[in-house]
């Protein structure tokens, strides 16, 4: 994992992270760099972890195939927002008057195709990436399209909340489950071993013309780890369960 980096003069750490060979020419650039925003240095191992995480997402959906999305799914994934936003103000929607003017700006942010874009672009394509999704230019506009219309229904009925009027909404159900895309698609449950995680970064860091040898050592070190957990399955490596490994790394760290 791509360690935080610390900028001698301002003290801000960044993350930094090499680009997969194979995905340098699509990408643009051999380096991702970016502020963490904090100077320290535990919130920025967070942040960091956290930006590994969504940058794996962008590599893995840079080499998947666009695939057009079906209506069905484009409305679904739009229902992810509603949700979310309403969610987020269960408690306090706030004064009428305020959601009369989000109206107004919502109707400024459709008045053309490139102020929708400016407006929700984003926002999709941070919801396509959190699921994993790459989908064509059509499919994204038609779900930039729905996305509208579903922040426009979470306006509405905010207003209602605001002038003291929880009852459900009506329309609520009328976004379906996501459900996945590609019939390959992973299910949750699907068996993720250490094995094949291990062959991902054996990929990647030879491509990189990084050292076999260093390839080689660690393969040691994975097999050991195996062998000590007695099974192949990542996902079960928790964190109570690292703490337990402790003694383990410790023992098989270079010196």
């Amino acid at each position: 994992m791509a360690r935080p980096h610390k900028n001698p003069k301002s003290g801000v750490y960044y993350f930094r992270q090499k680009t997969p060979a194979d995905l340098v020419a699509v990408f643009g650039r051999r380096e991702v760099s970016h502020s963490l925003g904090t100077k320290d240095p535990a919130e920025a191992k967070e942040r960091n972890s956290e930006a590994v995480r969504k940058q794996a997402l962008i590599w893995d959906r840079l080499r998947k195939r666009p695939e057009p999305l079906p209506h069905k799914q484009i409305v679904a994934l739009s229902g992810v927002l509603y949700r979310d936003y309403m969610a987020a103000m269960e408690l306090e929607p706030g004064e009428p008057g305020i959601w009369v003017e989000a109206l107004k700006l919502l109707d400024r942010a459709a008045a053309t195709p490139e102020s929708l874009e400016r407006w929700y672009g984003p926002t999709v394509d941070t919801l396509l990436l959190e699921r994993g999704i790459v989908t064509d230019a059509s499919s994204r506009q038609r779900l930039i399209q729905e996305t509208d219309r579903a922040i426009r229904q979470v306006v509405e009925q905010q207003m209602k909340r605001a002038e003291g009027d929880y009852s459900p909404d009506p329309s609520a159900n009328r976004f379906p489950p996501v459900q996945p895309v590609t019939p390959g698609a992973s299910a949750p449950t699907e068996k993720l071993s250490v094995t094949a995680l291990f062959k991902l970064w054996e990929r990647d860091h030879l491509a990189n013309g990084k050292s076999a040898r260093t390839v080689g050592d660690f393969r040691h070190k994975i097999d050991s780890l195996i062998a000590f957990l007695g099974h192949d399955e990542a996902r079960a490596v928790t964190t109570d369960l690292l703490d337990l490994l402790r003694p383990w790394i410790t023992k098989h760290r270079k010196p």
